[in-house]
């Protein structure tokens, strides 16, 4: 199963999704905010991000933003918002490939959506190591 980092700053929010995610059979890392979040980023073996948007220290927008900026990575990104703005925002991070989830979120639906993204990835992983 993959590594998957949880950026949240609501504690009772964090628990919900860790123990949703590993029930699944993931290893399951978490931060409190987008800086510590960059840090496990930075340490590596990081396959899947889940990510708040207001986050204190560097919220979910900025640290999507250096993901795909600066540090150049492609792992996919799910987006947690309890925002009005939630469609601009997915319109403004289109371009960066984030998936943008309504608060309150179906931890069963975020599971399912996690599940078919690794699952292509491994299919194209495989196709291009075969070819």
């Amino acid at each position: 199963m993959a590594k998957i980092l949880v950026a949240e700053d609501d504690a009772h929010v964090m628990r919900l999704m860790a123990m949703w995610l590993k029930r699944s059979g993931h290893e399951v890392v978490e931060a409190p905010n987008g800086q510590d979040a960059k840090a496990l980023i930075e340490a590596g073996g990081v396959q899947f991000l889940v990510t708040d948007i207001n986050m204190p220290h560097c919220d979910g927008i900025e640290l999507v933003q250096w993901l795909r900026g600066e540090f150049a990575s492609d792992i996919p990104v799910i987006m947690l918002s309890a925002r009005c703005d939630q469609a601009q925002i997915g319109e403004k991070l289109n371009s960066q490939r984030v998936s943008v989830h309504p608060k309150p979120f179906s931890p069963s639906r975020l599971s399912n959506e996690i599940e078919t993204t690794l699952a292509e990835l491994t299919t194209v992983q495989g196709i291009s190591e075969a070819g």
